[in-house]
């Protein structure tokens, strides 16, 4: 018999070869990467724990979900000292997990799909699936997720102890988002969650450094729309409310279309920014800008009477290709992207300026120097698509330079696929420029991942690469500690 021998690789469908990243995690891992284990050598100074979120089981019985936001998250943290790393992951043990779990079948509405059983078992919003990003303030480890209240979990052994309401002060049907912003000059975390109703409006949340919530208010808002992320300077809060929402709500509440297929972007309903005011959660002032889509946006800050924003702006073309509210990525051509922008608001005038930032390929998930939250900062680092041989999704991580207008690309390699990146200074007081690039890399030959410690300056020299015995299913945000 003569065995016929495949030179198939996994990117001969160079658009595709990321889809097993998409398999399900594993739950309840924990073990060491020791030194010997680790290509290069972690430097003594960065001692914390990396953390990851994001959706890690897309699919139930074979059958996949309806959208990558409908997937269970699960956390994974990466404990580093002494030169080694301590691996841990665990599903959030959410009522969606757990009954689904169990029945081995979609029990909840989604954002892409709903319960089977019509209007009667889709009364609801999408089920918590604590699957966006994470935070840990006020010595608290929280999931976050759009559509409902934080999970908390124990940092150490990641066992899920149950929605965190802050005492009482977030009620049952609030939602918190998965981008509040912590003030690194006060402690203070400050968070939001739009809320439905007669008058739409935002709820606004600060939290103190303790973990206790302190204010609480609202401000209006002109329609219920999907504001995904928000700005903070040192004295503001900005929310971009961006013209995407229903088109037709009732065959949302009859559970005649699901939410993703119903939600579309309305230029035509125009787009407004809100301005307010970190001390008393007033509405300082309001703009119109030209309408336009984003998910994320990067640091903000005030100089002589302006705001100034960057955003991942994505065109109107993008949302028609679906990038953006696509039905699921397990066949979609390429991740959702776009072009580094710049907006500044003249407080006294009311006049705004539209900037496009240099870039060297298509971006998201934008990080910078948290230390300079706020305040104006010189480096954006983010995730983007480069044209290698696997171009199909993230494949390469980016610095911008707003000074010198430089690029630095870092490129995965063909069938590697990343995140979000965190910038770690070297030394608490060290330069913004001066520290590590951290980020988790799926490999689609070995079908394993790997936590990469890049020098930020570079961008190119891989200072460690601790390989992992799994996979970490393609996530969305993540964040650091500090030990």
């Amino acid at each position: 018999m003569t065995t016929t021998v495949s030179n198939k690789r996994p990117w001969d469908d160079p658009n595709l070869a990321h889809v097993s990243g998409f398999r399900t995690g594993t739950d309840n891992l924990a073990y060491e990467i020791s030194a010997d284990k680790i290509r290069g050598k972690i430097p003594e100074s960065l001692h914390g724990i990396f953390l990851r979120n994001g959706p890690a089981r897309n699919e139930l019985a074979g059958i996949p979900f309806g959208h990558w936001f409908d997937g269970d998250g699960c956390v994974h943290t990466f404990r580093i000292e002494n030169g080694k790393v301590d691996y841990r992951c665990s599903f959030v043990k959410t009522p969606k997990y757990v009954d689904e779990t169990a029945a081995q079948r979609v029990k909840y509405r989604s954002f892409g799909h709903n319960a089977p059983g019509g209007f009667f078992k889709n009364l609801h919003m999408p089920a918590n699936a604590a699957n966006t990003s994470i935070v840990y303030h006020g010595n608290k480890l929280l999931t976050l997720f759009e559509g409902g209240l934080p999970w908390e979990l124990d940092l150490d052994t990641l066992d899920t102890m149950g929605p965190h309401n802050f005492d009482g002060a977030l009620k049952s049907m609030d939602t918190f988002s998965a981008h509040g912003k912590l003030h690194p000059r006060t402690g203070d975390y400050f968070n939001y969650g739009m809320a439905m109703g007669i008058k739409p409006k935002i709820n606004l949340f600060k939290i103190s450094p303790e973990g206790k919530m302190t204010q609480r208010s609202t401000v209006a808002i002109e329609r219920m729309a999907f504001c995904h992320d928000n700005a903070m300077t040192e004295n503001y809060l900005i929310f971009m409310v961006m013209p995407v929402n229903f088109t037709s709500p009732l065959n949302v509440l009859l559970a005649r279309d699901t939410i993703d297929k119903n939600m579309a972007f309305h230029p035509e309903e125009g787009m407004k920014v809100y301005v307010v005011s970190l001390n008393d959660f007033s509405l300082v002032r309001t703009f119109e800008v030209e309408p336009f889509m984003f998910a994320h946006s990067s640091n903000c800050w005030e100089r002589d009477g302006e705001l100034f924003i960057d955003v991942i702006e994505m065109s109107e073309k993008d949302g028609e290709e679906g990038t953006l509210f696509s039905r699921n990525l397990f066949s979609q051509p390429k991740p959702s992207t776009g072009q580094l922008t710049r907006y500044r608001f003249d407080m006294k005038t009311g006049a705004s300026k539209k900037e496009i930032l240099p870039s060297a390929i298509p971006s998201e998930f934008p990080q910078w120097d948290l230390r300079k939250t706020g305040s104006e900062s010189r480096y954006t680092y983010t995730a983007g698509v480069c044209e290698n041989e696997t171009p199909g999704f993230y494949n390469a991580l980016q610095r911008i330079d707003y000074q010198t207008g430089e690029t630095k690309v870092y490129d995965c390699g063909p069938g590697r696929y990343t995140s979000e990146p965190i910038f770690v200074p070297r030394t608490p007081d060290a330069d913004e420029a001066d520290g590590y690039i951290l980020a988790v890399v799926y490999d689609a030959v070995t079908e394993l991942s790997e936590l990469i410690i890049l020098d930020a300056v570079s961008m190119a020299d891989e200072i460690a690469v601790v390989p992992l015995k799994n996979h970490v299913p393609h996530g969305f945000h993540c964040g650091y500690i500090s030990l």
